[in-house]
């Protein structure tokens, strides 16, 4: 049977009304199924809320960690260091898509096979804007030196798994007992004698930190169930200079708590507390100063006497990049400092200093001040 073949030529207008029509059925398959294309991590709409909410909220955490340890690093070197506090975080997304199509003219011959005849293409662009504000000013510097309330103090208190060495860092002073921020630690020896008794209690479960009823709405610390650590009681009241008459018949013993400085005239505690900036030099305390530093003065030698955050937090420093894994590091004068992952009494002192941090940028920062905006990507 003799081969046959038939050619068609449908000429240049069906041509036209051909590709167009591959150009559309094309367009629409790329936009209806852009997710597809583009795969789980690129998706636009809600999945881009799913998916930029977790990676811009890490990357602000992460860089207020190192804002907050320059601040650290700076103030044991005896150096001023400015804060910026994040007050708006703006995203844009630009979406774009493309067809292309190429026809030969002429002989088939000379581009057979060389030609595509329909490409479609898709992409998006995020464009994302953050807004600084710089903390400073009276309202500032009234927050960040002002004391700690006794409510912060009260609920940090209270948190289950809380070393009540790192709660006292905030007190300075209860019931006469001195906590010193300078000075050998036999300053501190009653102050530091009353909470190691405190934490055996709380540790057993019998004292209790809470709110009181009442128009004022107080604090108090509420000791109970103390029948098998009697002993322990009874030389806690005699560290404040409390009667030992409150323990009699194993009663609960509720101690109401002021802001107040000196000996208690009733059933009370009298505490002073640390301002946020105390705090600051006292954590700066624990930063390791490299020899060249130390052998060329650098470093606040004031610090080196501030010894009652010894064994809660350390900051070590290196010549090279940390080897290890960190919570944050950061680079100063030519080393790094950082603080070691797998350090948790370290990370929990610095997450105490943080979230107070925070509270007071929250506090201070007015609503009107003047932002500084960076561009992150064009």
């Amino acid at each position: 049977m003799p081969d046959v073949s038939t050619t068609i030529d449908v000429g240049p207008a069906a041509r036209r009304r051909a590709l167009g029509a591959w150009v559309l059925a094309g367009g629409l398959l790329c936009l209806c199924g852009c997710s597809r294309v583009l795969g789980p991590r690129a998706t636009l709409g809600p999945g881009a809320i799913v998916r930029g909410r977790g990676l811009y909220n890490e990357v602000i955490s992460a860089t207020n960690n190192e804002q907050t340890l320059q601040l650290i690093v700076r103030a044991r070197y005896g150096e001023p260091a400015g804060l910026l506090s994040v007050a708006s975080v703006t995203a844009n997304l630009q979406a774009t898509a493309s067809t292309a199509a190429q026809f030969g003219i002429g002989p088939s011959s000379n581009y057979n096979g060389n030609l595509v005849p329909l490409a479609v293409g898709f992409g998006y662009a995020e464009n994302p804007t953050i807004a600084y504000t710089p903390v400073q000013g009276e309202r500032y510097a009234k927050a960040i030196l002002s004391p700690v309330g006794l409510d912060v103090l009260v609920l940090l208190a209270a948190t289950e798994h809380a070393p009540a060495r790192l709660v006292s860092a905030l007190v300075k002073r209860v019931n006469g007992l001195q906590n010193p921020l300078y000075g050998p630690p036999e300053a501190r020896a009653g102050f530091e004698r009353s909470i190691a008794l405190l934490e055996r209690l709380q540790t057993a479960g019998q004292a209790t930190w809470t709110s009181t009823s009442g128009k004022t709405g107080g604090f108090a610390l509420v000791i109970h169930d103390y029948a098998a650590t009697r002993d322990v009681v009874d030389d806690l009241l005699r560290q404040w200079r409390l009667s030992p008459s409150l323990a009699r018949g194993d009663r609960a013993i509720v101690l109401p708590i002021n802001l107040a400085v000196g000996h208690a005239t009733g059933t009370q505690l009298n505490v002073l507390t640390r301002s946020v900036y105390e705090l600051v030099v006292l954590e700066a305390s624990a930063v390791d100063v490299p020899p060249e530093h130390a052998a060329l003065g650098l470093a606040d030698h004031a610090l080196d006497r501030v010894s009652s955050v010894q064994g809660l937090l350390r900051i070590r420093s290196s010549a090279d990049p940390p080897s290890i894994p960190v919570l944050v590091a950061v680079r100063h004068r030519g080393y790094w400092f950082y603080i070691s992952a797998d350090d948790a009494e370290s990370k929990l002192a610095f997450q105490l200093l943080q979230t107070l941090i925070g509270m007071r940028l929250v506090e201070s920062t007015p609503q009107s001040a003047p932002t500084l905006t960076i561009p992150v990507a064009k």
